[in-house]
């Protein structure tokens, strides 16, 4: 793809994606932008447009990229663990950019009554649109339990993980049903554990009578109740056979009978294992693991592009006047990095979150603004080690203007080593991020979080799946990403592959 192609397709892209906004159609991957603040949504459209324009404009037919540079490209391609792991995080990345295609509790297609319908792009469509009586949102899984039961030729197509990382808690109550005399979930073949029970006719959320089953066969205490909630009767199983009996309210309670709905219904008390529903399992909350891992690696990836241009457009500009202009400027900004970065950063967080509950871009500028001191102590030492040489000194006596000096002399020979250090500090943002969450002073609890998920596993090892998922996930993650950073490292270090005469 050459620059002029490239520019296109970012004018094209920035155009789409602002079209789409402006008509409220969740697209997604044109919805990129705006997964985080819809005002850092709009500055990075504007950014793709002015860079698209100027390679349209300035851009040439081909890359033209130095023999040199070529070299370390095919380094880097020939350091197979380094590859492969670029090719997943890409991978990782697409997979992220398919948003509610891929996980979401928005329907990607209903059909109903001959038309059809979309949710997962054109957003929020009521309950009455389908011919329910609720004005609310509708719940697009309840929806296609109706029509496959009713069987009346309409259907709805979900995503491939049907829960929204975002507070989406899956309904708790579950129906039990008698098959032989053995209780089963309706939807399930092994035998039920746990407890059962039946509710009235005219009044559903009383419970009627309340059961214990072991292995599908009632086992332990028996209770029955009226329409008062007064205890009506009492009884013992042992393996399904009733052994002891008690009737409080002289002979009421069997009458009762005829009053209950005849369903039998468990309530499920997340969380609750992996299963076909639940890929990963649940959380405590009730919120589909599998669903909160893919919403945490798109804030993970909406964070580090946020965190790594600001530290390196900070960091290059800081460094490169720092170390071109040297002199006052120099002691005065060293000296002002140096009391930045003493600073207390967890109690700056802290403050921050006491005050405001901190969103994803308030919280990487946060992180953000404690760490270009580093990029920029290394700008500004290559800037100074390329000032010094006989290059630079022969443009100024040709009469070469700073700006020109700066921008197409120093400065291409200086960044360099941003493309060695953008690995890590994603790795930086992604543990940073993780760690605040986990220690309570990150994103708000609502949002999707690895660090949260690694909290609330390790206060409860009873529920290994969680802190598995989140452990294994952050953890192949940060492998891939050193991978490519010891790759790229390896691919351009100029002593490894360079020979002094």
């Amino acid at each position: 793809m050459s620059p002029r192609t490239t520019g296109i397709a970012l004018l094209l892209y920035a155009v789409l994606s602002a079209l789409m906004r402006g008509l409220s159609l969740s697209v997604p991957v044109f919805k990129i932008p705006f997964l985080g603040a819809a005002v850092f949504g709009w500055v990075l459209l504007a950014l793709l447009a002015l860079a698209g324009g100027w390679l349209v404009w300035k851009g040439q037919r081909h890359w033209q990229l130095s023999p040199l540079t070529l070299k370390q490209f095919r380094r880097f391609r020939d350091i197979r663990r380094g590859y492969v792991s670029f090719l997943v995080l890409l991978g990782l990345v697409g997979l992220a950019s398919l948003d509610s295609l891929v996980v979401g509790k928005r329907a990607l297609a209903v059909h109903y009554e001959g038309r059809f319908y979309f949710p997962f792009v054109t957003g929020v469509l009521p309950a009455t649109t389908f011919g329910l009586k609720d004005d609310s949102e509708t719940d697009y899984r309840e929806l296609q339990r109706q029509f496959r039961a009713k069987g009346a030729g309409n259907w709805v197509l979900l995503p491939l993980v049907p829960y929204d990382p975002k507070l989406d808690t899956p309904e708790t109550i579950e129906e039990v049903e008698l098959r032989e005399g053995i209780a089963y979930h309706v939807h399930d073949s092994k035998p039920f554990d746990g407890r059962a029970y039946t509710t009235f006719r005219d009044k559903p959320e009383q419970k009627r009578q309340e059961w214990v089953f072991r292995h599908g066969l009632k086992q332990g205490e028996m209770r029955g109740w009226d329409q008062n909630n007064e205890q009506v009767e009492k009884g013992v199983f042992e393996k399904g056979q009733r052994t002891a009996y008690t009737d409080y309210s002289e002979g009421r309670a069997a009458a009762l009978e005829s009053q209950t709905d005849g369903k039998m219904l468990t309530v499920v008390y997340p969380p609750s294992p992996p299963s076909r529903r639940h890929f990963l399992g649940t959380t405590s909350s009730g919120g589909d693991v599998l669903a909160i891992l893919f919403g945490g690696m798109q804030q993970s990836i909406i964070a580090s592009v946020l965190f790594v241009s600001f530290v390196f457009f900070v960091g290059v500009a800081a460094g490169g006047a720092l170390g071109y202009f040297g002199g006052v400027l120099d002691l005065v900004g060293m000296r002002l990095i140096e009391i930045l970065s003493v600073l207390p950063f967890l109690f700056v967080v802290m403050i921050i979150s006491s005050v405001i509950s901190p969103s994803l871009p308030v919280l990487v500028g946060v992180i953000a603004f404690f760490s270009w001191m580093g990029t920029t102590i290394y700008i500004r030492t290559a800037v100074l080690r390329e000032k010094a040489r006989d290059y630079v000194a022969s443009a100024r006596l040709l009469g070469t203007g700073t700006a020109r000096i700066i921008f197409k002399h120093i400065l291409p020979n200086s960044i360099a080593i941003l493309v060695t250090l953008a690995p890590f500090e994603v790795a930086a943002i992604i543990t940073a991020l993780a760690g605040l969450d986990y220690i309570g002073f990150g994103l708000p609890p609502e949002e999707p979080s690895w660090g949260r998920l690694l909290h609330e596993g390790t206060e409860d090892f009873n529920y290994p799946w969680i802190v598995s998922s989140a452990f294994f996930a952050m953890t192949l993650v940060l492998v891939l990403v050193t991978f490519v950073g010891e790759a790229v490292r390896e691919a351009f270090d100029p002593k490894k592959f360079t020979t002094y005469q």
